[in-house]
């Protein structure tokens, strides 16, 4: 792709040369302009790239439409609060030319690799659900970008599209690099930094990193909980072993668990877990997982993120995605960024069908041997899934039961949530995290049932036309409100998607979301949050500050919406999952411990 172009219409001649030596700097090329009427008459010609300009000049509808990004220099915030949500603003007022200059060489960037910047233009905003790691990292190499790409568990640093650091936790170098890159979900920002700055820690190639990655994964790895026991046996003495296993045993004293041994030895993840795997082979280590007597169901429509679902010992069970003859499972043979294509792009709407009975069973079975479950889905006024889910428990009970024995009896909770995507999500999550505190299978499913009204989840989407696609409005009303730049607000109410409000403008959006979600929760005491978009990063953080700035926010999430809502709702939706407990529910639904 070749760079972006940079029209810069500035009135001011010596902040013109500023702006101008500063961006010139980086390769683009630039054309600077005195006012609108010559910097119209340049855009015309101008190759696709950025037009700069100030607020007041009148540029918010360019002649080239469509070919550039926009981006308007404001002295106040209110000046940009009207802009159609394509146009980029920044209060610029007060900001020296060399910061200016490093915000607008950052939308730049965004422009060459197709993310877009968060409002202040601070840093690039994306989610690897949509680019996976290793891919953003190509990306970044071919333009030499100097940058940090930070998501929730940790960051990768490159000068001039080298990896040169990277840290996870405690770990540091490779394998902080092999850590993040097995991530598959969650928001991530790339920030610009100067290059030479920092000691370099990686010395490889981007190739050989991504090959030394790809090599590392370990499928079916120990869960990091589960407990690490020496037994030295009579031929502790006479085995040879690797120096990698000798490392892992001088470790082990001080280590009782798997996690606390991947974080304490230098190697990767993956080469450590071979060496403690070899050992149990062995017979010199055992290992001892986690015994969770409670486990925890939901659906795929929960929109929870993979990692996390794993890291609660969540059980996902997909809904069928089908594209005319086609069928795929949700977040098995389709991840949300092929969904996403496939929506836009294809010719037929798609459809959702929930698990079948067999699909629980199969879920059901390998579990219910030494464990309870609950079971938690998608509200019975949406989706048939809980009622198959119950329907399962009814046909299987028998079998389970025979197969654990007449001593202990299964006990299997199936709980209709009243909600969907990360409201569901929340419940699930709070559901694993009772029953790693001990709590009976019984006693989760009524305090979830206590829960879910409580749950309150506001969507607003960008347009109309996908729920015109699934007949919820009329084509004319769709077309008509698309025009007007409306923008619908939906809320889960009881256990239904219905409309709440509507708003002009994506801009307008989240802070009526705000609004909405006060007149709902106590803004005073603790919040447990969820944000759910649909190929919508830069408004899911968008949200993400206001309402940490709004709320007293105890655990925030951002996820990547499924199917089930993105098909009627369509790219660009937003929303959030807020949920206040109580003093009591507090210590049962708060993030767990790491253990010792």
């Amino acid at each position: 792709m070749p760079r972006p172009a940079v029209l810069l219409v500035e009135p001011d001649a010596a902040r013109r040369k500023a702006l101008a030596h500063g961006l010139s700097g980086f390769g683009y090329e630039l054309v600077p302009a005195v006012d609108e009427a010559e910097g119209r008459r340049f855009a015309a010609g101008l190759g696709p790239g950025i037009v700069v300009a100030p607020a007041d000049l009148g540029f918010a509808t360019p002649d080239t439409a469509g070919r550039h990004t926009l981006l308007l220099l404001g002295k106040t915030e209110g000046e940009g609060r009207d802009l159609p949500e394509e146009i980029l603003f920044l209060q610029a007022g007060g900001l020296p030319s060399a910061e200016l200059v490093r915000r607008i060489h950052l939308a730049l960037l965004g422009r060459e690799i197709g993310l877009d910047p968060d409002e202040s233009l601070d840093s690039l905003v994306g989610d690897l659900a949509l680019v996976p790691l290793l891919e953003l990292l190509r990306t970044l190499h071919g333009v030499h970008a100097s940058a940090r790409v930070v998501c929730a568990e940790g960051e990768v640093v490159l000068e001039n599209g080298e990896v040169v650091d990277a840290s996870a936790g405690p770990a540091r170098g490779l394998k902080a690099f092999c850590r993040l890159s097995h991530l598959d979900a969650g928001p991530f920002w790339i920030r610009l930094r100067e290059p030479g700055t920092g000691e370099r820690q990686i010395q490889d190639s981007l190739r050989e990193l991504i090959i030394k990655a790809l090599e590392d994964q370990l499928h079916d790895a120990p869960d990091p909980r589960t407990r690490v026991r020496l037994e030295a046996g009579r031929n502790f003495f006479e085995t040879r072993f690797t120096p990698g296993q000798r490392e892992v045993l001088t470790a082990l004293p001080g280590c009782a668990t798997v996690g606390r041994l991947l974080d304490s030895l230098p190697a990767t993840d993956g080469e450590v877990l071979r060496d403690l795997l070899g050992l149990r082979e062995l017979g010199i280590v055992s290992l001892e997982e986690p015994q969770d007597l409670v486990r925890v169901v939901t659906d795929s429509t929960s929109d929870l993120p993979a990692d996390l679902a794993r890291a609660h010992g969540i059980q996902v069970v997909p809904l069928r995605v089908l594209f005319g003859d086609r069928i795929y499972y949700d977040g098995v043979d389709l991840r949300p960024k092929e969904f996403y294509e496939h929506l836009e792009k294809g010719a037929v709407h798609p459809r959702t069908s929930p698990p079948l009975e067999g699909d629980f069973l199969d879920a059901y079975r390998p579990l219910v041997g030494r464990k309870d479950l609950v079971s938690v889905h998608i509200s019975e006024k949406l989706s048939q899934t809980v009622v198959n889910a119950r329907a399962a428990v009814e046909e299987g009970l028998p079998a389970f039961q025979e197969e654990r024995g007449v001593a202990e009896p299964v006990r299997i909770e199936v709980v209709d949530s009243g909600n969907v995507s990360l409201g569901l999500g929340m419940l699930a999550l709070f559901a694993a995290r009772m029953a790693r505190r001990g709590v009976e299978p019984d006693a989760i499913a009524e305090h979830l049932e206590a829960m879910r009204g409580r749950v309150h989840v506001l969507f607003a989407v960008n347009t109309l036309e996908y729920l015109a696609r699934g007949g919820r409005i009329g084509k004319a009303r769709a077309v008509m409100g698309n025009l007007l730049g409306i923008k619908p607000i939906l809320g889960v109410v009881g256990g239904e998607v219905v409309p709440v409000d509507k708003v002009r403008g994506g801009r307008a959006a989240q802070p009526r979301l705000i609004e909405l979600f006060r007149q709902r929760v106590d803004p005073s005491r603790p919040v447990m949050v969820s944000v759910a978009h649909a190929k919508a990063p830069v408004w899911a953080d968008r949200l993400r500050g206001l309402i940490e700035k709004s709320f007293s926010v105890r655990e925030l999430i951002v996820a990547e919406m499924g199917p089930v809502v993105g098909t009627h709702a369509g790219p660009g939706t937003v929303g959030a999952a807020l949920f206040q407990p109580t003093e009591e529910e507090l210590p049962l639904v708060a993030p767990l411990e790491e253990p010792a």
